[in-house]
């Protein structure tokens, strides 16, 4: 994609987490990059369509954490390799929103309520981050470790819900996350008596 592309996507970001998406338009996006409105067209039909885009690009390195993880778990899965999965991804993403709060503030708090097209995209992309993470989830069902009978996809889901009511706070009003690697693991123990080991 062009620097140019990009260079849109950011002003709009800026523009949108300083006063918010309904005060924004095209001719203040235009401004903030030092571009016309007919560069401006040339990238995207207009301000909803780059909307979407722009949280397109904001959230997919943040599912890309869990085809990670997934990927180079080891196999078989015990319940410590299990543990330290879970602390690992937990703090990756924990680590990611303190690496861009604003960005996954206005995507997390302000999006949702732009319209109905904008909700139903969010949450859809909950459900997405629910499924890559039960992915890890599922492995450890397939090597033993976690009973059968778990719903992974629930599973999953209650995972990324826990790490959103952890940064939730952050994000509305600045209070500290603390000690991310800490909480990380605090979070992982939580959720490992919170499923069936088979054990």
């Amino acid at each position: 994609m062009s620097s140019r592309h990009d260079e849109l996507l950011d002003a709009a970001l800026a523009e949108w987490s300083k006063v918010g998406y309904a005060e924004v338009g095209v001719k203040e996006i235009t401004a903030r990059a030092s571009v016309s409105h007919g560069t401006f067209y040339n990238y995207f039909d207009n301000r909803r369509q780059l909307l979407d885009v722009l949280v397109e690009r904001e959230v997919t390195p943040f599912l890309e954490m869990f085809d990670v993880l997934e990927r180079e778990m080891h196999r078989p899965v015990t319940e410590e390799s299990l543990r330290e999965v879970i602390t690992a991804g937990t703090a990756k993403v924990l680590n990611g929103v303190l690496a861009r709060p604003d960005s996954i503030s206005f995507i997390a708090l302000e999006v949702p309520g732009i319209d109905d097209r904008a909700l139903r995209r969010d949450i859809e992309l909950f459900r997405e981050a629910g499924r890559r993470a039960g992915r890890i989830l599922d492995n450890a069902v397939a090597d033993g470790v976690i009973d059968r009978s778990l719903n992974i996809e629930f599973a999953g889901q209650v995972w990324i819900s826990a790490i959103f009511s952890l940064v939730v706070p952050f994000l509305a009003d600045g209070r500290e996350i603390g000690d991310v690697d800490r909480l990380a693991a605090e979070y992982a123990e939580i959720a490992l008596h919170g499923v069936s080991l088979s054990n």
